[in-house]
């Protein structure tokens, strides 16, 4: 039944197609007959004797037929005449001429009366204009036709480069995507004056009003993909003071093969104003390294843990193991992984660090060769309020990891740690630097290869400031910030997991990275960008509230802890810290033991002197400290 469905489809399909052909090779007899009878008229000032009238009539039929013969030769009436391009005209240009030569050719071989070289000539020309025409016509109808719409947005492309020529260009061909451009602006002054495609450059981005106003722009469109971000804020800033709403093309590293689609313009995100550079890694090195072996990622349904999946499975590992007790994120990875369509095996596992007979027995059937330990509570505030669970879940998880993947044959160990682990102020950063001081006192004694990679805050995490930001301003303020002097190192989620990747390539073991992370941002400074960025303007339309700073958290975070010095690496964006390197296990073991008596008892006091006397930097919060102690008076008191 359905065979017979898609026969009959199919030859439908053909007849239409058949149909066609004939239609269009009737248009070209036509137009051949014409540019033959006129390049005969031409020649003789349009007054042919009998003889030229004869001669022109007995020779027609064959100059027609040899062209006709060589354009369905080459299919050139299977495309679509509306959509014609220059390639398709060049095609012609060469059926023609071959056509046209196969016809001289004949004519001297069966010894007909010479034809005048003009003649030939003239009907060669115009054969090409009269086609190619015919070809033409029905796209320029379409852009007339579409032309006369007045719901064009009219736009002023920044960037008279490759860049601003591609979207110009397809703008023009294809009126359907519903813009017009009116005018290009460019800070080269050599460029002033020139057109591309015929719209002109009429100035720079510091008189964008006077081309707005004198062009009636409605919308601004910057084609500087490579663009710094020095020179991206700039070019926004100019931008937002017109009123006028602008997007962008993407960067260098969204730009496959060097080409920008006008389908790829978006709004200005915040991620291209930070002064970021491009990060580089020997990908082919990484992907030989990955190549053969079975990789575990914990917490892989987080951020930093499902672009390490996404990574590392691209890479093609043998097997690639996405470990996570949260079943709603590992659903959503398990489906994105399996969109990607990449030749490499992965499996997606739900289990809990803390479940040391589970993790056992899937370390035992998997045997990983690296495992990338990056599940972690992260959230200050709230570990403040349980820093029972940030001692479990940060310190007993990565001992347990830690421990039973070198029981089980694993060669490298990668913990993921956080600037707020450098002389913290919280019990998640004190956490987090426990687990760092973990792997440097049995690095010394053990076979597997420790290592830590830390880094600071990442774009678009679950969580983290910038979506939280975005929510606010969508629901029309106000944003809040905790202080006006707040500041914090970004980066991209992709940028730190192509670092990490790089950092675990070149650990010997016992080393802890320390990713570049550029100069600190204020929190008030990205606050006010993202508002303007949604087409608001910072305290008028969306206000800014400040809320107070939350237990345990620092004005600015640092990168190094006290008595770390930097060393520089292979890389440019990696560093390794030497000098504080921890090597007592015996005594890191028994206060482990110590801490996971006090988490499971819940020991608060305990908790944090313990952290205290293990790490010297920690400072903890003093009003949480008054309020612990507050509670126990109360209920001492009580019993």
């Amino acid at each position: 039944m359905n065979g017979n469905k898609n026969y009959k489809k199919l030859a439908s399909s053909t007849q239409h197609m058949a149909s066609r052909i004939i239609i269009k090779t009737t248009f070209d007899t036509i137009f051949l007959i014409l540019a033959y009878f006129i390049s005969f008229n031409v020649r003789f000032d349009f007054n042919l004797s009998p003889d030229n009238i004869l001669l022109m009539q007995e020779t027609l039929p064959l100059a027609v037929l040899f062209n006709l013969v060589t354009i369905n030769i080459l299919r050139l009436n299977q495309s679509q005449w509306r959509y014609s391009s220059i390639q398709d005209l060049m095609s012609l240009v060469g059926a023609v001429t071959v056509g046209w030569i196969a016809f001289i050719i004949f004519l001297f071989f069966v010894n007909f009366k010479p034809l005048p070289r003009s003649v030939l000539f003239i009907y060669w020309m115009l054969s090409i204009i009269f086609l190619g025409g015919a070809r033409s016509l029905p796209r320029v109808w379409l852009k007339f036709r579409l032309a006369l719409k007045s719901n064009k947005r009219r736009v002023l492309v920044i960037g008279a480069g490759s860049a601003g020529e591609m979207i110009i260009r397809q703008i023009k061909n294809d009126p359907r995507l519903g813009y017009y451009p009116v005018a290009l602006a460019d800070d080269n002054p050599k460029k002033l004056n020139t057109k591309l495609h015929g719209v002109k450059v009429y100035g720079n981005t510091h008189n964008l009003a006077e081309i707005i106003e004198k062009k009636n722009v409605d919308e601004i469109i910057i084609s500087t993909p490579s663009a710094r971000p020095k020179e991206m804020r700039r070019i926004v800033q100019a931008c937002e003071a017109t009123g006028v709403e602008f997007k962008t093309v993407p960067g260098p590293k969204e730009i496959v093969n060097g080409n920008v689609k006008i389908q790829q313009i978006r709004k200005v995100e915040v991620e291209d104003l930070l002064d970021r550079t491009p990060v580089e890694i020997d990908l082919d090195q990484i992907k030989t390294y990955l190549s053969d072996q079975v990789v575990m990622i914990t917490g892989a349904a987080g951020s930093i843990g499902s672009e390490l999946s996404r990574q590392i499975l691209k890479l093609g590992p043998r097997k690639l193991i996405c470990l996570d007790r949260t079943e709603n994120n590992l659903f959503y990875l398990d489906y994105e992984l399996n969109q990607m369509q990449m030749p490499g095996e992965f499996k997606i596992v739900i289990a809990d660090i803390l479940d040391s007979d589970k993790i056992t027995h899937i370390l035992k059937e998997e045997r990983p060769d690296i495992v990338f330990h990056a599940a972690a509570y992260k959230h200050v505030p709230l570990m403040e309020l349980h820093p029972e669970e940030a001692i479990r879940n940060n310190v007993m998880g990565t001992y347990n990891m830690m421990r039973l993947a070198e029981e089980y044959g694993a060669d490298k160990f990668v913990l993921i740690s956080t600037d707020k682990a450098v002389n913290p102020s919280s019990v998640m950063g004190a956490s987090k630097r426990m687990a760092e001081l973990i792997l440097q006192s049995y690095s010394a004694q053990s076979r597997i290869k420790l290592l830590t990679v830390r880094f600071g805050n990442v774009l678009g995490s679950y969580g983290s400031v910038i979506p939280l930001f975005q929510k606010q301003i969508a629901a029309g303020g106000p944003v809040t910030i905790t202080h006006r002097e707040m500041e914090r190192f970004f980066m991209t989620i992709p940028e730190a997991v192509k670092l990490i990747l790089q950092a675990a390539k070149m650990s010997a073991g016992n080393d802890i990275f320390v990713l570049d992370m550029g100069d600190p941002i204020k929190l008030i400074n990205i606050a006010q960008r993202l508002i303007k960025l949604s087409g608001y303007e910072p305290e008028e339309d969306i206000c800014i509230e400040v809320i107070g700073v939350r237990p345990g958290e620092k004005l600015a975070e640092e990168l190094w802890n006290k008595g770390e010095v930097p060393l520089k690496t292979d890389h440019p964006k990696i560093h390794m810290a030497i000098g504080s390197h921890y090597n007592h296990w015996e005594l890191m073991s028994k206060n482990i033991r110590i801490l996971d008596e006090y988490a499971r008892t819940q020991n608060i006091t305990g908790i944090y002197d313990k952290l205290q006397e293990i790490i010297p930097e920690y400072i903890p919060d003093s009003n949480i400290l008054r309020q612990i102690k507050k509670e126990i008076n109360v209920r001492t008191a009580s019993v």
